[in-house]
């Protein structure tokens, strides 16, 4: 089902931004045309607007990470506003307000994508770590670096330590803290197989509604991950 609504979603929001460019472009260079391409295209978008609307409320029900820092509310006011915005500019033939409705859109993508206002991938995961840290203030005080500041290997660092952090923070969202939660289609990790190789491989690209960490953590981070989550849920000896 989640699966299902995040392909549907992502469809219509490609199919939503399409109409919106092509409008865009029409009511620069060619009003006739866009009055043409409105009237042949009205019922789709009703179609397209109300599944991107319903998909993207579902998806926004079942996601943890609404509640982690701002860029859930700045999406969705980019997307509230976006739409007034355009009616007013294609009823009145503006063609600066159908421009401004459309970088509203593509920004409320942006942020939807990075979760970040800044669009900025990495806000993410510093937002989810000090949310982590009001439930687990012991994260403070774990060694995240394995090298010290004279350039030599750091006796304090502990690679599963780093890993647990980062698990908690980043991925205890979906996961749950004992690899059962299962939000927004997560799957079990104590019924897990995965070797280290694929699971740096999810990390680094994603799959389904979790997303690619490649620019959200670092190298290190993730390798940290894979090590804590092969030790707590994965069968021993792998």
């Amino acid at each position: 089902m989640q699966t299902g609504m995040l392909h549907t979603h992502t469809l219509t929001v490609v199919l939503f931004l399409l109409i919106y460019l092509i409008k865009c472009v029409l009511i620069w260079i060619s009003p006739t045309t866009l009055t043409k391409f409105t009237a042949k295209t009205r019922i789709l978008e009703m179609i397209v607007s109300s599944l991107f609307l319903i998909t993207g409320l579902y998806l926004a029900y079942n996601n943890a990470s609404i509640g982690v820092g701002s860029w859930f509310w700045v999406k969705l006011g980019a997307v509230f506003l976006a739409i007034p915005v355009a009616v007013v500019g294609y009823r009145r033939n503006n063609k600066f307000l159908a421009t401004l409705s459309l970088f509203l859109i593509l920004y409320s993508y942006g942020v939807s994508e990075t979760r970040s206002p800044r669009m900025i991938k990495r806000d993410f995961a510093e937002a989810n770590f000090h949310q982590a840290l009001q439930t687990n203030p012991e994260l403070a005080q774990v060694v995240t670096d394995p090298i010290d500041k004279s350039g030599k290997e750091n006796p304090k660092y502990d690679l599963v330590a780093h890993g647990r952090s980062v698990f908690l923070a980043q991925c205890a969202l979906c996961h749950g803290d004992d690899g059962k939660k299962g939000l927004g289609g997560a799957k079990n990790l104590n019924e897990s197989r995965l070797d280290k190789t694929q699971i740096m491989e999810l990390l680094m690209k994603g799959k389904n509604s979790m997303p690619s960490y490649k620019n959200v953590l670092k190298e290190q981070e993730m390798l940290a991950v894979v090590a804590y989550v092969k030790i707590q849920f994965g069968p021993k000896g792998h």
